[in-house]
């Protein structure tokens, strides 16, 4: 039987495309959801044979929602939208088979084409954004250090007291 693909094992990373050669990219903290969508302008023309139907070419996107923080990643993608900065993006498959022990991924380059950050009295701060993605994503595989895979999910620990490791 087939396992579903659980939303909470894909994450995305980001980084500026001027910074590839200096920084690594960096997980979005506090990911609630993503959407990548694939969107193609397909038109029919009638014809004395019946519709013709023809693409007018793919266009794909990221829409995503996270819980605000005041890290260097959030601030970094607030200000892409400001100066329209070129952004790389990853969406990394953490529940899917390593090949080598390194994980499935999606990647692409675009730009933030909005922000929206409301502050709600009952809820933590969100925003929303929708990266518009050059071409279309990439398929590859990318490697997760033990850092990064503790960062997002903490391992089992005992209840002796912690030893530093």
């Amino acid at each position: 039987m087939a396992s579903p693909i659980l939303g909470k094992d894909k994450v995305l990373k980001f980084r500026l495309l001027e910074e590839a050669e200096q920084k690594k990219a960096a997980k979005l903290a506090l990911q609630v959801e993503h959407t990548i969508t694939y969107d193609t302008n397909s038109d029919s023309q009638q014809t004395k044979d019946g519709p013709v139907n023809y693409s007018g070419g793919l266009t794909s996107a990221i829409e995503l929602t996270a819980v605000s923080t005041r890290d260097e990643v959030n601030e970094m993608l607030r200000r892409s939208v400001v100066e329209g900065k070129v952004l790389e993006v990853w969406e990394i498959d953490l529940g899917a088979e390593t090949t080598n022990g390194k994980y499935p991924a999606k990647y692409g380059q675009g730009i933030l084409s909005e922000w929206e950050e409301p502050a709600n009295v009952e809820e933590a701060a969100q925003f929303t954004t929708t990266l518009n993605i050059d071409g279309f994503l990439q398929e590859g595989t990318v490697e997760m250090s033990a850092d990064e895979l503790e960062e997002i999910q903490y391992a089992f620990r005992d209840t002796d007291a912690a030893t530093g490791a």
